[in-house]
């Protein structure tokens, strides 16, 4: 794998990242910005022994800004800020739109993309493990608790990464990259032998209402602690007879880290238009394959949106996670709010 990796590190090395030369006179530059700000209000009973009180109705917030330049027509250049108090220390934490970097406005992503033949080429200096991803393994809507493929697509990363993806006419799709967590540390760098490398290949196919994908994701064991092996593959479909999207994703993880358990979780995830809005049902089933089942987990979610306008988003939703140990079920009921611009 460390030679894929130095196949994949070498183009960016020789100069693939500069955007491609114009003639000054017909050279334009265009920027656009967009982003969303996030209210959540809800209350969540947590069934483990947090140090804050729980069940207590907060309000919290996240706030994301999106811009893309292009040089040329073709290629892009994309920075991503975030600001939010929702941080790992709130109830509220689990959703999907939480962001806690206690307010200040920060730089997640930063990568540039161009084509080369058939080809599109990405690297930069903050790039996560699932910002190219060709496959869709899930079409669900992942927008409050529950999602799918939680290790194969952890979305690990915020650092250097090369990634290169095809989409073809015919639906078929693929994508490879490479993600080095050391290569912002000048004592480790990029595909260093003290740093963790991720790898990730995808295969997937887009058709007229349904589809698939597979990924595999190798975080080497150089910091055992962060490696793995995962693999996840999922299918979605639309039918032409009712107004809904029904998605099945599998994903397993074989952790290197000195006693950690091989994991699998299924997911089920259904999206069906009622009224002026959508309905959202999902159920998940992790299994660790350890000496007991006290760390396995269960759980739904229930959730409506509506579109208030073009640019205002509410949605309600009910979560419930149930623990297969001694503790009560992590549950909560959520009214979030998302205004898009």
């Amino acid at each position: 794998m460390k030679l894929f990796q130095r196949l994949l590190v070498a183009p960016a090395a020789l100069g693939l990242m500069a955007p491609v030369a114009v003639n000054a006179d017909t050279f334009s530059s265009t920027t656009s910005l967009s982003g969303s700000a996030v209210f959540t209000l809800g209350s969540v009973e947590n069934g483990t022994a947090a140090a804050t009180p729980d069940e207590e109705m907060i309000m919290v917030y996240g706030y994301s800004l999106d811009m893309n330049s292009s040089f040329t027509g073709e290629d892009s250049l994309y920075i991503g800020l975030e600001a939010g108090n929702n941080g790992d220390t709130s109830t509220l934490s689990i959703m999907d739109s939480a962001v806690g970097n206690t307010g200040a406005l920060t730089v997640h992503s930063a990568f540039y993309s161009f084509p080369v033949g058939d080809l599109s080429i990405t690297a930069g200096p903050l790039l996560d493990q699932d910002d190219v991803v060709s496959a869709t393994t899930s079409a669900y809507s992942d927008a409050f608790v529950l999602g799918s493929a939680p290790w194969s697509l952890s979305g690990e990363g915020g650092a250097p990464g090369i990634a290169i993806s095809y989409a073809g006419d015919s639906g078929l799709n693929a994508s490879v990259s490479y993600v080095g967590l050391g290569g912002i540390n000048p004592t480790q760098g990029l595909n260093a032998d003290n740093a963790t490398d991720i790898t990730t290949i995808s295969v997937g196919y887009d058709g007229d209402g349904f589809g698939g994908g597979l990924v595999l994701t190798s975080a080497d064991d150089d910091v055992p602690a962060d490696g793995h092996d995962s693999f996840g593959v999922g299918i979605y479909y639309t039918p032409e007879s009712i107004p809904a999207t029904i998605s099945v994703a599998y994903d397993t993880t074989d952790p290197s880290a000195a006693g950690a358990a091989d994991s699998t979780d299924l997911f089920i995830g259904v999206d069906y238009e009622v009224g002026p809005g959508t309905l959202s049902t999902a159920y998940f089933n992790r299994e660790v394959d350890d000496s007991s089942d006290l760390t396995d987990q269960t759980g739904y979610e229930l959730s409506y949106s509506y579109n208030v306008n073009d640019y205002v988003t509410t949605t309600a939703g009910f979560f419930s996670v149930e623990e297969d140990n001694t503790e009560e079920d992590d549950t909560g009921v959520v009214f979030e709010t998302v205004f898009s611009f």
